[in-house]
């Protein structure tokens, strides 16, 4: 997954128990149309990788392994700590992306309102609003299913790249 994130631009954060955080340094301006569409083709690239990395999970004769894609668009700060070499994020856009993570399906992608709300114009991607129950606490929070238009075929995960990274 990691080299997934640096192939689209990502910055690794760090692992957190069963959890890889990073972040898009190029969002930082909300114009930048091409850099969240990059957001979005690694966390379909993600999806893609799934069936790879459970077949070597399998060659290691490791049990198969599922996992839930969550990102939100805001404001965080990073924390450097004297005491270890990682970084931290922290702010609402950290907090909202824990909060929907569960409403993800497995292997599947969910972002918040506010990316949402910056890429819902993307024409590759069609965007479904998670259906809330009465008993979900995290209701307040719209999250939105992301998949692409057309099925793709995506034959090497890791090798996908971010189309700046194509033109270089």
């Amino acid at each position: 997954m990691a080299t997934i994130v640096r192939n689209f631009d990502g910055k690794i954060i760090k692992n957190a128990g069963d959890a890889l955080i990073y972040y898009f340094p190029n969002t930082a301006h909300s114009s930048n149309v091409s850099a969240f569409k990059d957001v979005l083709e690694c966390g379909i690239t993600m999806i893609a990788a799934h069936r790879a990395i459970n077949s070597r999970m399998q060659t290691e004769r490791l049990p198969p392994l599922d996992y839930r894609i969550s990102a939100d668009y805001g404001m965080v700060a990073v924390a450097k700590s004297k005491s270890s070499q990682t970084d931290d994020l922290f702010g609402s856009a950290m907090n909202v992306r824990a909060k929907i993570n569960s409403k993800a399906p497995a292997n599947g992608m969910v972002i918040g309102e506010d990316l949402y709300q910056l890429v819902k114009s993307i024409e590759d991607f069609r965007f479904e609003r998670v259906k809330e129950g009465s008993d979900n606490k995290y209701s307040q929070y719209p999250a939105y299913i992301v998949q692409t238009k057309e099925k793709r075929n995506i034959l090497n995960p890791f090798k996908r790249v971010s189309e700046s990274k194509k033109e270089e």
